[in-house]
């Protein structure tokens, strides 16, 4: 009996050791697939670490590079760019660029995965000086874009300001526009941004859009029969369409209103002394009706910026000054003649910055038969009193390190009258067959007009730049890139929105939180 009770114990005894082997195996082998796991998630992040911060580094370089081309402006941003466009899975970096004080401050951030790293890099920045707008024409003429006027004006909307006349739409504008006078849509218009005018607006046809908001101070009446997707503000009588077209925002004016069939997604908000004429349009968030409905603030609208050629403006710049007799190395007919080998020679050949001073000459041309195409290697000035400009191409050379420009300037030779004087013997700059790649930045100014004629020699016109002129004048298709520019001492490049300049030393780098580029 005795025996049987001890081989019971002795059982149990193993039973309960075994338990307790079995649980302390269990116990080690879940925290060893703890550790496990514990490892391959640190691994992982660890990885998507790096993955992240060698993104970063990746955006971070790209915008460095584009700023030192000259191809990203300040105010630049991309988002959410592959590192390896083939990979569908690929790590994405995003950056901006914002300037002040004589610095260019970039901000990337890299995302792989679960990771994301944020660096940031503070550089020296000179800016360029640039003008009040992108495409800038003074005089009292109508300025029109038709559908063979393309712009553009990359990572950001384009600015058209046009002080003293009617502006009229009849294309695809990716940008704001400000106005001294009417604004006139005749179908096919479609207005990326903001619409500002000190006149009247008349869209005349449902195929009209105006994107943004529209504003106009002007008291006259004002026919909307398009579609406007912001706020509509106005100082006078509305009259809508029969379209069946909506104004996306709210509209408010301080005249009479007479709705067609247009539907407002906003409210209506009139004065109770003027007449509402429902018709059969719809106000989704309602009419209201007060004693007084101030108008809109006029835009402010730049004074002409007088400019004369000092020597100091461009330091450092050698200077070419053409005598208007001969025909060799320094003359007129140098460029102007045949073989233009002013142009197809010697301006390609620079590698100091220069002023072509050409102001003795009748006119600036490449119209001599050569269909010239220069590699230009550095900045140019070219001053002259007229330009014809035909057939003549202009490119950056390879291998530069920064973006080269170009400027092409009549002066102002009332330079204390506010406003463009193109005097005798002086003329446009002609554009006809005319291409000013992206690849260099230029720049037109004249108190005379800028003149597109489009297609000499079976060449479209292309000008990546900025038009700065005593008016407008068009009769040709035109591809207008605008790339910031001006004449010394206009106005800061904030104006536009951008500006391009020179990077110079790195002041400082380094991380900062994470966070995603806006």
């Amino acid at each position: 009996m005795n025996r049987r009770l001890r081989s019971a114990d002795e059982g149990g005894s193993a039973l309960v050791s075994v338990l307790v082997i079995m649980l302390v195996l269990s116990i080690a082998g879940m925290a060893l697939a703890a550790i496990v796991t514990n490892t391959t998630m640190t691994l992982v992040d660890s990885r998507s670490t790096t993955q992240s911060r060698a993104s970063a580094d990746a955006g971070l370089a790209d915008a460095v590079g584009g700023l030192r081309r000259g191809t990203l402006a300040c105010g630049g941003v991309e988002r959410d760019v592959p590192v390896d466009s083939a990979v569908a899975t690929s790590p994405t970096y995003s950056y901006r660029v914002v300037c002040g004080a004589g610095l260019a401050t970039v901000t990337a951030t890299g995302e792989a995965a679960n990771g994301m790293t944020t660096t940031q890099a503070v550089y020296r920045y000179t800016e360029t000086p640039s003008s009040d707008g992108d495409m800038v024409f003074f005089g009292t003429s109508e300025v029109k874009f038709s559908y063979e006027v393309r712009t553009s004006a990359p990572g950001r909307l384009l600015k058209i300001v046009v002080p003293q006349a009617t502006f009229t739409c009849q294309a695809l504008i990716p940008g704001n526009i400000t106005v001294g006078g009417n604004i006139a849509a005749n179908g096919g218009c479609t207005i990326k941004g903001d619409v500002n005018a000190t006149g009247t607006v008349d869209m005349c046809c449902g195929s009209d859009t105006i994107e943004g908001d529209l504003s106009t101070s002007g008291t006259g009446s004002g026919t909307v029969r398009g579609t406007v997707l912001g706020d509509l503000h106005a100082n006078g009588t509305l009259e809508f369409g029969w379209e069946g077209k909506r104004v996306g925002g709210a509209v408010t004016t301080s005249g009479n209103v007479k709705l067609g069939n247009v539907r407002i997604d906003g409210s209506l908000t009139m004065p109770t002394a003027r007449t509402y004429t429902p018709q059969s349009g719809t106000v989704t968030g309602g009419v209201v009706r007060l004693a007084s409905v101030p108008g809109p603030t006029a835009p402010t609208l730049p004074a002409w910026f007088e400019y004369k050629y000092k020597t100091t403006d461009f330091p450092g710049y050698n200077t070419l000054t053409l005598v208007n007799s001969g025909s060799g190395p320094g003359t007129c007919n140098y460029f102007n003649s045949s073989p233009g080998t002013g142009w197809t020679t010697s301006i390609g050949a620079y590698t100091v910055p220069t002023v072509i001073d050409a102001r003795a000459c009748s006119v600036l041309s490449s119209n001599m038969g050569a269909i010239p195409v220069i590699p230009v290697k550095t900045n140019i000035v070219f001053l002259a009193k007229k330009y014809d400009l035909t057939a003549l191409t202009m490119k950056a050379a390879t291998g530069l390190a920064s973006k080269p420009k170009v400027w092409f300037i009549t002066e102002d030779i009332n330079a204390t009258d506010a406003k463009p004087t193109c005097g005798s013997g002086y003329g446009p700059i002609g554009i006809n067959g005319t291409v000013m790649a992206t690849s260099i930045t230029a720049m037109a100014y004249s108190p005379c007009a800028i003149s597109v004629s489009g297609g000499a020699s079976g060449i479209s016109d292309k000008w990546n730049g900025a038009f700065y002129g005593g008016g407008w004048n068009y009769g040709g298709g035109i591809e207008f890139t605008a790339d910031p520019i001006g004449v010394p001492g206009m106005s800061s490049s904030s104006s536009s929105g951008s500006a391009t300049g020179t990077l110079g030393s790195l002041v400082s780098q380094r991380d900062i939180a994470p966070q995603e580029i806006p």
